[in-house]
Formats: structure tokens, C-alpha cells, sequence
């Protein structure tokens, strides 16, 4: 019989910690969209594909 577990967590951060989690968010965003836009760029100049180890 197989049984399956589930397990919910709940980050409860305080002020600081709230503030600190906004900027590594806004952080991620930006650098996807750097690189998203470096990718398209690249592909429609110079029809080269690139991955993220490139950038």
C-alpha cells in the first residue's frame, strides 16, 4: 500500500525580513527580464541562440 504525505510550511518573517524578501524578488525579476531581452535581442540581430551560461 503506498501512502502519500503532504507537508505545508508558513513563512510568519517580521518587518525586516518582509522588506528583504521584496528586494531578492525585485532582484530575481529584473535579472530574468535582463536576460530574456538580451535573448531576443541576440536572436533578432544575429539569429544566435544562447542559454543562460552564455549570458
Amino acid at each position: 500500500m503506498l501512502v502519500n504525505k503532504a507537508y505545508r510550511y508558513e513563512l510568519k518573517p517580521n518587518q525586516e525580513q518582509l522588506t528583504l524578501l521584496k528586494k531578492h524578488a525585485g532582484c530575481a525579476r529584473f535579472a530574468w527580464n535582463w536576460g530574456l531581452a538580451e535573448r531576443i535581442r541576440l536572436w533578432e540581430e544575429e539569429k544566435k541562440r544562447t542559454n543562460a551560461i552564455e549570458l
